[in-house]
């Protein structure tokens, strides 16, 4: 699935960094922001219509993912999403109503499998780690 691009939105910056390399290594163009705030930026910036996929950490500074997705499925209704979080139980659940969810900490294989899954519209794929 080379060419496409993907939002990346993560504030912990080991973890964007581990993110992005593994992303970009299997030829995906990355678009990595810090935090809520600046994804929607770049969102603005390259054009929400010519992004692939959204991942993006639950809890951010600033706007977190949830506010994110639901600020870009203003424009884009159809835009698939694939959440990274630590935290379980209902929020889960909740999550998994907009996009798919992959737990921290996750391998390096549940992070492309999951991205693959998701780019392909495979909608009933629980990730773990």
């Amino acid at each position: 699935m080379p060419n496409q691009t993907i939002l990346l939105a993560e504030d912990d910056e080991m973890v964007r960094s581990f993110v992005c390399s593994v992303l970009q290594s299997h030829g995906y163009r990355v678009l990595s922001a810090e935090n809520g705030l600046e994804a929607l930026r770049m969102a603005e910036l390259v054009g929400v219509s010519r992004i692939d996929l959204v991942l993006t950490d639950v809890e951010m500074p600033t706007l977190n993912g949830p506010q994110v997705v639901r600020k870009l499925k203003q424009t884009r209704r159809d835009l698939k999403i694939l959440y990274m979080t630590g935290q379980r139980g209902a929020l889960m659940d909740e999550l998994w109503d907009e996009g798919m969810v992959i737990e921290k900490p996750f391998a390096y294989t549940t992070l492309i499998r999951g991205v693959k899954a998701c780019l392909l519209g495979e909608e009933s794929l629980r990730l773990g780690v």
